[in-house]
C-alpha cells in the first residue's frame, strides 16, 4: 500500500472510528478495576495516535511531504533511494506506437563535418515547417568517423532557462560520459545539444503553440532527431535515445521521453518538474491541451514503457511538489529510479555530483548505452 492515495486514508478512518466505538462503549470489560483503567488508557493512546497518523496522512496527500514510505522512513538520512513501477525489461521489450526513427533513410554519404577532428561541432539547423533555426552542438565520441558504418546511441542534452547549449557543455555532463566510456559503464554516445527556444528569452515549456507559434515539442521530438539521423552515423533503436536535462531542460526530457516513446527510450530529470510551469507573459495552451503535458496524470493512467533517473530535493521549491506526485504516480511499465535528497535548493552545485551517477544507470539500463 502506498504511503499516498484514498486507501491508507480509509483504512485509518475505519480503524480509528471503530477503536472510538469500543471506547464509548465500554468493552472489553475486565472484572479487575485496575485491569480495566489499563485497558482504557491504552484504547485512549490508540484512538490519538491513529487520529494523528490520520491527519498527518490527509495533510501529507495534499502537500506530499513525503512521497513514498521509503521517503518517509528515510527522513533522517541525508538522501533516499527509491524505485516505483516496472522494470528494464518491462521498457526494452516493449512494442510502441509511432513511426520512431527507423524509417529515415541515412544517406550513403554523410555530409561533411564543419570541424573534422574536433569533437564538438557547432551547427545552424533549420525548421523547414515553422521556418525558425537554431543553434545545436554536438560532441562526438572518441575515434568518431563518418566514413565509418559504426553507429552510436544518442543523448538529447537540453540546458535550463534562460540558457543556451553551451550551458550543458560548460558543466560536467561530458567530461562524466567520457569517463564512464573509458571505464566502459557507458557505450561511445552521441551528445546532441539544441538550443531550446527560439527566441531564447521565451519559456515555451517545450511546447507545441497554435499555429504561428513556437512548435518546440515538434522541434525537440521530431526536427533534431531527423536532422542527427541524416547527419551522423546515429542508432535508430528507441532504447538507443535518451533526453537528458537539468532544471528546465529536466522538464523538457521528462516530457519528450514519455510522450514520445517511439523517438526516446529514457530520460535522466535532474531537478525537474512534471507539469509546464508557465510564467505570466506566455501560456500558449488550452486547459484541455495542457491535460496533455501533465506527466503526473499520464503516469497514473497511461503509464508508458520508459526508463527515467529522477533526481529531487526536500528543500527545491520549483522540483520536489510535482516530483514527489510522480513518483506516488509511477505504475508500471513507467520504470523510475530516483534520489530525494533531504537538503539543496534549486542550482547546479546540487545535482552536478549525480551527474555520473545518473549517465552510469544510463549505460546500465537501455541495451542502447550499454558498454
Amino acid at each position: 500500500m502506498t504511503l499516498t492515495g484514498a486507501p491508507l486514508v480509509v483504512i485509518l478512518a475505519v480503524v480509528a472510528v471503530g477503536c472510538f466505538a469500543l471506547v464509548v462503549a465500554g468493552w472489553p470489560r475486565p472484572s479487575r478495576r485496575g485491569a480495566a483503567m489499563g485497558v482504557r488508557a491504552a484504547q485512549v493512546l490508540v484512538l490519538n495516535v491513529l487520529v494523528v497518523a490520520l491527519f498527518g496522512t490527509l495533510l501529507n496527500d495534499q502537500y506530499l511531504f513525503y512521497a513514498s514510505w521509503s521517503d518517509l522512513l528515510g527522513a533522517r538520512s541525508t538522501q533516499v533511494q527509491e524505485h516505483h513501477g516496472g522494470s528494464q525489461q518491462d521498457v526494452a521489450g516493449a512494442t510502441v506506437a509511432g513511426p520512431g526513427l527507423a524509417d529515415i533513410v541515412e544517406p550513403v554519404t554523410l555530409p561533411a563535418l564543419p570541424d573534422p577532428g574536433v569533437r564538438l561541432q557547432t551547427y545552424t539547423v533549420r525548421d523547414r515547417a515553422s521556418g525558425s533555426t537554431g543553434q545545436v552542438l554536438v560532441y562526438l565520441p572518441v575515434g568518431y568517423d563518418p566514413t565509418s558504418r559504426r553507429t552510436y546511441p544518442v543523448i538529447e542534452g537540453l540546458h535550463g532557462f534562460p540558457g543556451h547549449p553551451r550551458s550543458f557543455v560548460n558543466l560536467n555532463f561530458l567530461s562524466a560520459a567520457d569517463q564512464l566510456t573509458a571505464e566502459h559503464r557507458l557505450a561511445p554516445s552521441i551528445f546532441v545539444m539544441p538550443m531550446i527556444d527560439t527566441p531564447p528569452s521565451l519559456d515555451t515549456e517545450c511546447v507545441d503553440g497554435p499555429p504561428g507559434q513556437p512548435q518546440t515539442d515538434t522541434w525537440l521530438s521530431t526536427v533534431v532527431p531527423d536532422w542527427v539521423v541524416r547527419h551522423f552515423r546515429a542508432q535508430t533503436a528507441r532504447t538507443s535515445w535518451a533526453a537528458v536535462g537539468y532544471s528546465y531542460g529536466a522538464w523538457c526530457a521528462a516530457s519528450l521521453a514519455m510522450r514520445h516513446t517511439d523517438v526516446f527510450g529514457g530520460a535522466i530529470v535532474l531537478q525537474g518538474y512534471f507539469r509546464p510551469d508557465f510564467s505570466t507573459a506566455y501560456d500558449p495552451l488550452t486547459p484541455e491541451s495542457k491535460a496533455g503535458y501533465d506527466l503526473v496524470h499520464l503516469a497514473r493512467t497511461a503509464p508508458p514503457p520508459t526508463a527515467m533517473w529522477v533526481l529531487t530535493s526536500h528543500e527545491d521549491p520549483l522540483s520536489y511538489a510535482t516530483t514527489s506526485q510522480f513518483l506516488a504516480a509511477a505504475r508500471k511499465p513507467l520504470d523510475v529510479t530516483a534520489v530525494v535528497l533531504a537538503h539543496g535548493g534549486h542550482r547546479t552545485a546540487v545535482f552536478t555530483p549525480y551527474v555520473p551517477t545518473a549517465l552510469g544507470w544510463l549505460g546500465r539500463t537501455l541495451p542502447g548505452f550499454h558498454a
